[in-house]
Formats: C-alpha cells, structure tokens, sequence
C-alpha cells in the first residue's frame, strides 16, 4: 500500500509541496464544502477560501475545473489513485 502526503495551505502550512499526483474532484467539492463548514470549531470562513484557491490552481495544473494535489511518499510503491 502506497503512503500519500495531502497538501494542507500552501504557503501556511504546507511549503515546497511537489504533486506527484492529482484527483480530479470537480463531483465531490460541494460535499467537501459542506463537510469543512459542519465542523464550525474549525473555523471553516478562515480557512476554505485558501483551499478554494488550491483546488482552482492544482485543477489548472491536472487539466481540469478542480483538483487535489498529493505527494506520494519516495519509498511507497507506485499506485494510482481514484
């Protein structure tokens, strides 16, 4: 089993992050939204318009709308995600 690294904020929490991989999450980003802002404590106002951004930028990376970008750990053997 491959070991993923998720990039969090880039340049507040995550820095010099190199995407090996990507998932196109054009379907799934309005569940993703609304699990963020259920979890008030987490201050989702703060945070999701960063993340926002990210997906933006890493879809335009992948060639889509909206995408998640992950590291896949050197050591791990190779496996495509969904």
């Amino acid at each position: 089993m491959a070991i993923f690294y998720f990039e969090v904020m880039t340049g507040t929490q995550t820095q010099h992050f190199r995407p090996t991989h990507y998932v196109d999450i054009i379907r799934t980003e309005e569940r993703k939204r609304a699990a963020c802002f259920a979890h008030q404590s987490q201050n989702p106002a703060d945070f999701y318009a960063r993340h926002d951004e990210m997906n933006h930028f890493r879809g335009l990376e992948h060639g889509c709308k909206l995408a998640e970008a992950f590291a896949r750990h050197a050591q791990s053997p190779e496996q495509i995600l969904p």
